[in-house]
């Protein structure tokens, strides 16, 4: 399990975060490939393009965030990101969530953001 400061600290990954993917829409982005361009949806727009987003784990009690990175080829479990259980249990509940794929409020993508960025 990692703070979100640590993870920040490899620029690799830090670079790649998209803040505001759910979890689905990745899915629809890089493992449904042309099924949302006639639309004019966020899509991959090549095979090498990859992006960081955050998910919860509603499957355990309690429920866990984490950080994946995701490409039309890879998906990896980065880490378990240490936030306040009280803001990854109002996710749960808001998207009324029982899967792997659960999305994150406002307010926790907000205390993530201002963890990320703090000035120590």
């Amino acid at each position: 399990m990692k703070s979100i400061r640590e993870i920040m600290k490899d620029k690799d990954v830090a670079n790649l975060i998209d803040w505001d993917l759910h979890p689905f829409d990745a899915v629809t982005r890089y493992l449904e490939w042309g099924t949302n361009w006639s639309r004019g949806l966020d899509h991959a727009k090549s095979c090498n393009e990859e992006c960081v987003y955050f998910k919860i784990n509603a499957t355990e009690k309690p429920a866990k965030l984490m950080i994946v990175r995701q490409s039309h080829k890879d998906y990896e479990v980065l880490s378990e990101v240490r936030a306040p259980q009280e803001l990854i249990d109002q996710s749960v509940e808001f998207f009324a969530c029982k899967n792997r794929a659960c999305g994150l409020t406002e307010e926790l993508k907000k205390w993530l953001k201002t963890e990320a960025y703090k000035t120590a």
